[in-house]
Formats: structure tokens, sequence, C-alpha cells
């Protein structure tokens, strides 16, 4: 076996190592918390980054553990739709790490920094370990150790807000997790297999019967709860909101596109042929909950009053927008909402950094009190700016592209109401992006409201603000080449 072959565990259990190594080094230095958190997800980017050349070379790395063959071994399979994701999730992981270094102390007691950093870990890893394995249980197990963690997180700050927020997501997620295992237990029920190509091979040559299709219903609506698809998403404002801002970035960010990707990843790895007359109604359904999601999430977005419960109404609607493209099954569609994971969460975890800026400076979190905030924070207000773009779909920025992609392929399937959905969606979120915006750089501060703030956040948290900012600027520039090879990607759906 080759070495890069290797590369794939070592990027999971780089940080699940250091996750319990920084409890034990933080009893000697504390300090040192950040910087090994920082190392293990730097290591896991690089890792995935080395194995992108590989995996568009063969199509897709298949590493047995323990040398046990599958079906009857634990597989880890990585196609470009795993390793896009898990570069993603690296990428922003390691920003957040940087960034929380000199925020966190703001939110939680010294004692439990370390804890922080290594739940922090957990999910990452976990997160990791979701889009490569091969392995429909252990898909499972990976998703739920990434809730349970952000359970945690949400409620690390010890306030009743948060912990109020992380009982009332634990009681809509555990639910939806024992849904998702449900699922699991009918298809090995009738299949007997865990092994995800088994899988696709045994419901291919006996075709979907009503167990198969009523696991995939259960699927769609354990992974939906977890993407928060309205009207599944009660847990998402409050979450989002009251957790520590790093925390609401990766949630935003990432966790949401988890729910997302386990759909996704159903329809490509399990259910091969998921755009058959079978599952239609289904997927139909889902786009239609999709395109209310956007006008929904948009309207809430718009009445609120708290900047991170705005920005957390958004999410509502742009999970909305990605899985516009899921259900309407055309290659450009989904190539539009795969690359809307990655615009919209890097936009999102960047406006999510921001708001964390200017509460760590001001402690200002109404939307009102942020008139003239540019005066004193402009590089933090112009990053929530490029962020705010790519959210509403504005050129040059892969939220452009994605959306363009998206209401292109609506227009393919024929599906002009959703197309309208998609367009009056990014109308509506200029109202509330640009309503900050304007607040920000256009409007005098109220006497005496920022004349106490010091200034722009640390440099460890305004960089890794701006560094995601850029990143959904050049991510536009560059789509032209990586689109096509993610639409390859996307195309072996339908083949």
């Amino acid at each position: 076996m080759e070495l890069f072959q290797h590369f794939a565990i070592y990027a999971i259990a780089t940080p699940l190592f250091v996750a319990v190594v920084i409890p034990i080094i933080a009893r000697w230095k504390k300090s040192l918390s950040m910087p090994l958190a920082a190392l293990a997800l730097a290591t896991s980017l690089i890792l995935g980054v080395l194995l992108l050349p590989k995996i568009l070379a063969s199509g897709y790395l298949s590493y047995h553990m323990g040398a046990w063959e599958p079906p009857f071994g634990v597989e880890i399979r990585i196609d470009f739709l795993g390793i896009f994701m898990m570069i993603l999730i690296s990428a922003i992981c390691l920003v957040v790490a940087i960034y929380s270094d000199k925020y966190i102390s703001s939110e939680v007691e010294e004692g439990k920094i370390a804890t922080y950093y290594s739940l922090f870990l957990i999910f990452s890893a976990s997160t990791l370990g979701f889009c490569a394995t091969g392995d429909i249980f252990n898909m499972f197990v990976f998703f739920e150790l990434t809730a349970v963690t952000s359970y945690a997180l949400v409620a690390i700050s010890g306030r009743g807000k948060a912990i109020k927020a992380a009982v009332k997501y634990l009681l809509m997620g555990e639910p939806a997790s024992f849904l998702v295992l449900l699922a699991i237990s009918l298809l090995y029920s009738v299949t007997g297999t865990l092994n995800m190509a088994d899988l696709a091979g045994k419901i291919t040559s006996s075709g979907y019967t009503q167990v198969i299709i009523v696991a995939y219903v259960i699927f769609i609506m354990g992974f939906a709860v977890k993407a928060a698809l309205f009207p599944l998403h009660v847990w998402l404002p409050d979450a989002h909101s009251m957790a520590p801002s790093p925390i609401s970035a990766l949630l935003s960010g990432l966790f949401v596109k988890m729910g997302i990707f386990g759909m996704i990843r159903l329809g490509h790895s399990v259910y091969t042929a998921y755009f058959s007359s079978d599952l239609s109604v289904i997927n139909s359904l889902l786009t239609w909950a999709a395109a209310a999601a956007v006008i929904y999430g948009s309207i809430m977005a718009i009445k609120q009053k708290d900047l991170k419960t705005m920005i957390a109404y958004s999410t509502v609607a742009h999970v909305g927008v990605i899985l516009i493209g899921f259900g309407l099954t055309d290659v450009r569609a989904l190539t539009g909402s795969m690359y809307h994971i990655i615009a919209h969460g890097l936009a999102k975890a960047c406006l999510f950094l921001c708001t964390g800026s200017i509460i760590y400076q001001s402690g200002y979190r109404m939307i009102e009190d942020l008139k003239g905030a540019s005066t004193k924070m402009p590089l933090t207000c112009a990053a929530f700016a490029v962020a705010s773009l790519a959210i509403v779909g504005i050129p040059p920025t892969a939220g452009f592209i994605s959306k363009w992609y998206l209401v292109w392929g609506s227009l393919d399937a024929g599906n002009i109401i959703v197309a309208v959905v998609i367009l009056v969606g990014s109308l509506m979120s200029a109202v509330y992006c640009f309503r900050v915006v304007y607040y920000m750089f256009f409007l005098p501060a109220a006497d005496g409201s920022w004349q106490e703030v010091m200034g722009e956040a640390p440099r460890s948290m305004m960089y890794s603000s701006w560094v995601l900012s850029a990143a959904t600027l050049i991510l536009g520039i560059l789509a032209i080449w990586i689109l096509p090879t993610l639409q390859r990607a996307i195309e072996a759906f339908f083949q």
C-alpha cells in the first residue's frame, strides 16, 4: 500500500489524537491549546490537499481499516465530492480555531478553554470522517459524534440562554439521529450489508422495494432536521445565535451542510438511481420544501433586530437554496448546490466571525447599534460587506457562480417557479444584508455609542475574517477551473 493511501485516515485521526492530548498539555501550559489545535487542523488540510491530485487521477481512494476487505471490513472511501468537503472543513475549522485564540476567553471560563479546543477538534474530526467513510453505519457514528460535540459547544459558555438553546437543539437532534439509525436498520434488514458500494449493488439488483423507499424517506427526514430544512429548522435560530460566535460559524458554515451532504451521499453512493421515477415524488416534495425555506428564511431574516439571529435565519434560507439543486436532480443544479455549499460556508462563517469581533470590541449585537461601526472597525465592516456580496450572489463572488448554476439548472429542469424563487431569495438577501452594511458605513453613530470602542479586534480575529471573505472572491474568480471537474463528478450521479 502506497504511503498516500494512509493520508485519509491520518487526516481524521490527527485531530482526534490531539483532542485527547490537549487537556493533558493544558495542565502544564494552557496557552498551547490553540497552537496544538491549529497544528492538527493544518495537518488535516495539507493531507487533504495532497490527496486531491491522486483522487482526481483515479476517481476515488479506498482504504481498508485493518486490511479487512469490504463489505466485511470498515472502508474509508473518498471520491472528489468527499475530498472537496474535507478540504473545506479543514480550512474553515483551521481559520475558526485561530480566531478563537483571543475571542473564546470572553465567552468561556479559563478552566474550560482546553475542553473547548478538545470538543472543537472532535467536532472537526467527526465531520471529516462523515465525508470520508464508505460505510453507512460509520457515517451515522461520525454524524452523531459531530452532533453531540456541537450540543456541548453551544452550551459551553454556561449562560442560561445558551444552555436552553442547546437543550432545544438536542431535543430536535436526537430524534433525527434515531430516524437515520432506523433507516440504516431497514436497509440492513433487506440487504444484509452496511458498505455503501455493496448496498448500491444490492439495491440495483433488487429494485426499489417498499422497504427501501421507506428507508429513503426516513433518511431524508432525519437529515432534513440536521440540515435545518424548513419547517424542521426550529432548533437553528437559538442554537446559532446563543453559541459563541466561532461555534456559530462552524454550525452555520459546516454542520448544517453535513445534513445536506448526507442526502447527496445517499443519492450518489447508495440510491444510485435516486432520480428515478420511484423516488420522483419524494424529490419533488423536497424541492418545494426547499423553495418554501428560501422565502420563509429570508422573511424572518429581514424581520430580525439581533444581528446573529438575522444571520441564523439567513442560513435557513440558504439551506433551501442548496437543497433545491438536490431535489431537481439536474446536473447543473446539483453542481450549483455543491458550489453553494462552499460559497455559503465561507461567507456565513465570515459573517459570524465579523459579528463576534464587533461583540468582542463593543458589546453590540443589535443591528440598530451598528450605525457608524465602520468609523472604528473599518476592516471588519469591509469583510462583512464582502461576505454579504457572496450571500446575495453578486459577481465576482463564489455565491454568484453557485446561484447562476442553480438558476440555469432550474430552467433546464423546466421549473421556472423555482428559478424565480432563487432570484427573489437573492433580492431578499440584499435587503437584510445591505441594511446592515448601510448602517455600518452610511449612517452616523448615535451620540457616544462608539466613542469608547478602541478600534479593530485583535489581529488573529481580524485576519481570520478577511481570509474567509477573500476566499469567497478567489473561488468566484477561480470557478472556471474548479467547476468542470466538479460537474464531471456530478455527472457520475446520472450515469
